[in-house]
């Protein structure tokens, strides 16, 4: 017999990203939503490329490092999402 979701109003309920990012300190929160600036200049292929240097990002930051391991490695997924939405922007401007 299947689950039964638990309807009730008390139900712990997941976080949302914005959420999640207002939660971290104030550089961490500034390092995780930097790929979002992404869907400003890239549209649906920046926002997604940008959502998932996000997703990346915040579970960096929940992750048991250094700080300057989480800067450098936070850092490093952004400049990895850019490179992928310039990669693909190519990739499509080509075959246009």
């Amino acid at each position: 017999m299947a689950d039964m979701p638990d309807l009730r109003l008390d139900a712990p309920k997941k976080d949302d990203w914005f959420t999640q990012i207002r939660s971290l300190p104030t550089w961490q929160g500034i390092l995780a939503a930097l790929p979002l600036g992404l869907l400003f200049i890239g549209g649906l292929i920046g926002g997604l490329t940008g959502a998932l240097g996000t997703v990346t990002n915040l579970k960096i930051a929940r992750a048991e490092l250094t700080p300057t391991w989480k800067v450098l490695s936070m850092v490093g997924v952004f400049i990895g999402a850019l490179l992928t939405y310039l990669l693909i922007a190519a990739v499509v401007t080509a075959a246009f």
